[in-house]
């Protein structure tokens, strides 16, 4: 039995997992790369389905790239606690 192909659950999968990544990286050598292929994936994702999306899961995409916007402005400050925190 052949299932249809749908590639939104596996766009919408990757971006969640990305971002997931992101916040949870505690390797500072790796963190602004996660922030930004999180960045990236999650912005094609609102290109492809914003319009589409249900309320909940546009505002999911608004969230996420509010915390992706908020975590690189914390790991860009300098003398920041999360700053800090991943170099410890």
């Amino acid at each position: 039995m052949n299932k249809p192909m749908n590639p939104q659950p596996d766009a919408t999968q990757k971006w969640r997992h990305l971002v997931e990544a992101a916040i949870f990286e505690s390797n500072p050598n790796d963190l602004s790369r996660r922030i930004q292929d999180a960045q990236e994936a999650l912005m094609d994702q609102i290109e492809d389905s914003f319009l589409t999306a249900s309320q909940s899961e546009r505002q999911s995409m608004i969230n996420a790239m509010n915390s992706l916007r908020e975590l690189r402005r914390l790991v860009q400050t300098p003398g920041s606690q999360i700053e800090s925190d991943i170099v410890n």
